[in-house]
């Protein structure tokens, strides 16, 4: 059974993180900062994460975690085919970056704390070869590794994060469309 002042805690830092990270970048945000606005002190802070932009990777990543699981389990079961599992789970990543389309809008060019950056990349670099998977015969081109092409994906979706198509509020539709745009034919 886990201590209900350990889930307390851990929703405060969570809460106090995204609405910190929704205002400004994540290097400007100082542990006092999160541990002021979740009303705790820094051992407590320490406990939970090394720094603010740990602790915003922390919040980020189980939603996205979450989408690459049910991608997996879509094609294991063979419940969707390729390019429909690749469609609903670049929706759901697609609606992950709206839904917290601030805090990317600031953490993601940051010069100075490339952490959400880095997760998002390795989250997307991890979907890719999963989906990937164990090459069958002329999936890929002949000299490309699985992991490289991931690599390449997955910063290239970063990028296309990044670089907000569509102004400072990007639609759904203005960030799903390039990322479709964007994946190799061979992708499947």
């Amino acid at each position: 059974m886990v201590d209900a002042r350990i889930v307390q805690t851990t929703k405060a830092l969570h809460t106090a993180i995204v609405e910190l990270a929704s205002t400004r970048a994540v290097s400007s945000i100082s542990v006092a900062d999160v541990t002021r606005a979740a009303g705790i002190n820094r051992a407590t802070f320490y406990s939970h994460a090394t720094s603010p932009g740990s602790l915003l990777t922390a919040v980020l990543t189980p939603e996205l975690d979450a989408i690459r699981d049910e991608d997996h389990a879509l094609r294991l079961e063979g419940r969707a085919d390729g390019s429909d599992a690749t469609r609903r789970a670049m929706e759901k990543v697609v609606d992950h970056v709206v839904r917290y389309r601030e805090i990317y809008r600031l953490a993601l060019p940051d010069p100075l704390d490339a952490s959400i950056h880095q997760a998002l990349a390795r989250h997307s670099a991890e979907s890719s070869v999963q989906h990937l998977g164990p090459p069958p015969a002329g999936s890929l081109p002949e000299g490309l590794a699985a992991h490289t092409a991931a690599r390449h994906l997955a910063h290239g979706l970063v990028g296309a994060s990044e670089a907000r198509p569509g102004g400072k509020r990007p639609s759904r539709r203005a960030l799903r469309d390039p990322m479709n745009l964007m994946l190799p034919t061979w992708w499947g």
